[in-house]
């Protein structure tokens, strides 16, 4: 009873741990422009999932015999004390203010954007839609974060104290790598499920894509570059 209480709490949390590393705004997004350009949903999907179990695995295998903690610890705290860099604030204001400026300008150059070339959405020619793109967005998304060398030394913890058996620990962290790929793959499902909705979803995505953001964007920059010059000139140090 007490080895089967430990397993189902453990599985539990692989879970856990493959929904919270699969919790990246990256994925999600990827996955809904593939899905919204009616792109070939599943070998994109698949590479996306693949890339995702690649960086997965990969620090799985990596972290069984190493601590990230303090290594997280230090980063974060490196990167705590570049923030309160008076420097770094004014910098960074500048460099919004250039990019502001860049974009204004070449809005003012070329008022209206080129249309671009009509392409058909239903084949894997569709802007944005070659499977190394997503393959990519997966791996880098399993292996970039604050968060997610701990989670992934957690998964390796919970696996190594739930069994002594390889199998059995290979068997865990499929569990694991279920629960990361499961979100997206039910994201897919309910779109192919519902496609009366997901066509009226494409349609306000394809007019949202058309629309010019460049005011917009210069704005939103022009805007960083005042907060930023504010926090290096009145920000107490």
């Amino acid at each position: 009873m007490a080895e089967i209480l430990g397993w189902a709490t453990a599985l539990l949390s692989l879970i856990g741990f493959g929904l919270s590393l699969g919790l990246n705004p990256a994925l999600y997004g990827a996955t809904a422009d593939m899905l919204a350009r009616k792109t070939s949903v599943p070998v994109h999907l698949g590479s996306m999932i693949l890339g995702l179990y690649i960086g997965a695995s990969a620090l799985f295998l990596l972290l069984q015999a190493f601590n990230p903690t303090s290594f997280v610890s230090a980063v974060k705290q490196r990167a705590h004390d570049e923030l309160f860099n008076r420097a770094v604030d004014l910098g960074a204001g500048l460099v919004f203010l250039v990019l502001a400026i860049v974009i204004a300008v070449w809005a003012l150059r070329v008022p209206e954007r080129a249309p671009k070339p009509t392409k058909d959405t239903n084949t894997d020619n569709a802007q944005g839609s070659h499977p190394w793109t997503y393959l990519l967005i997966g791996l880098s998304s399993s292996v970039i974060g604050f968060t997610t060398l701990p989670i992934m030394y957690l998964v390796g913890r919970v696996t190594t104290s739930v069994t002594p058996h390889l199998l059995l620990r290979l068997l865990a962290f499929a569990v694991f790598l279920v629960a990361l790929a499961a979100p997206f793959i039910a994201m897919a499902w309910v779109w192919r499920r519902f496609p009366n909705r997901a066509n009226q979803v494409s349609e306000l995505y394809a007019r949202a894509l058309a629309r010019d953001y460049r005011w917009a964007g210069a704005g939103i920059l022009a805007v960083c570059a005042c907060i930023f010059f504010a926090l290096g000139f009145f920000l107490p140090r």
